[in-house]
């Protein structure tokens, strides 16, 4: 075999090593975006079951002290506005914290599409979260 055959077979070789490793690495960043995705969600999730507790645990104090009626009322208004800011503030971030170029791999863009994502994907989230692979 002549010089250059070895040559151009050894840039050959070299070009198709680059680029399936450029797919892999490409695969892997992808598949852990989407982890994050899934750990930021659940982690939204728990803190929504944060608020419902508190507001069981506020409601209930309100019970204790004999607090009017108009007190609980703003209460749960006060309440229900905090969740709903804090939904759409919260998915709006972790939206908005992504790149233009991974911005295709979103799946959810609001609270109830971020919940049917996880919800999707709760057996991972779960392996996850209790250190499975």
């Amino acid at each position: 075999m002549e010089w250059w055959m070895q040559l151009l077979l050894f840039v050959f070789g070299y070009a198709t090593c680059k680029t399936f490793y450029f797919f892999a690495a490409a695969r892997s960043s992808v598949n852990m975006l989407k982890v994050s995705q899934l750990l930021s969600l659940a982690m939204l999730a728990r803190a929504m079951e944060n608020f419902a507790y508190s507001k069981t645990i506020r409601l209930h104090y309100l019970n204790e002290t004999n607090a009017s009626d108009q007190n609980r009322r703003a209460f749960m208004l006060l309440h229900e506005d905090e969740v709903k800011n804090f939904k759409a503030k919260s998915i709006a971030q972790l939206v908005e914290l992504h790149p233009s170029i991974f911005k295709e791999t979103l799946e959810f863009e609001d609270w109830p599409t971020g919940m049917k994502f996880l919800n999707t994907h709760q057996t991972a989230v779960w392996a996850i979260l209790k250190g499975k692979k």
